[in-house]
């Protein structure tokens, strides 16, 4: 199932990994919500690691990307807590292909 656990409201994400002419893994995601505000947010985080490789998305941290666009104090508790499960599950999904493609 794509849902991602840990939303108070219902979201759904979606992943595909593409090698581009380098040879490094981008990864691009589609995220859903039933709620506007969730969806918004969720643009927020499709745009910063949309087209990313798996370091980058290992690497970033999403508070401190909230907190820089003073998103920090504005979000219920619950509203953070989905966002960084939305965080975690796109770094579990592109660290599942990452951890495939060093498999020999």
């Amino acid at each position: 199932s794509a849902r991602v656990r840990g939303c108070e409201s219902a979201a759904w994400l979606y992943h595909h990994a593409l090698q581009d002419s380098t040879g490094t893994t981008r990864h691009y995601f589609i995220a859903h919500s039933e709620a506007r505000i969730v969806s918004g947010l969720i643009a927020l985080l499709l745009g910063k690691l949309n087209g990313e490789n798996s370091d980058h998305i290992a690497a970033f941290d999403a508070q401190s990307y909230f907190d820089s666009l003073g998103l920090a104090g504005q979000l219920s508790p619950s509203r953070t807590n989905g966002l960084y499960a939305l965080s975690l599950a796109m770094k579990s999904e592109a660290g599942k292909s990452a951890a495939l493609k060093s498999e020999p």
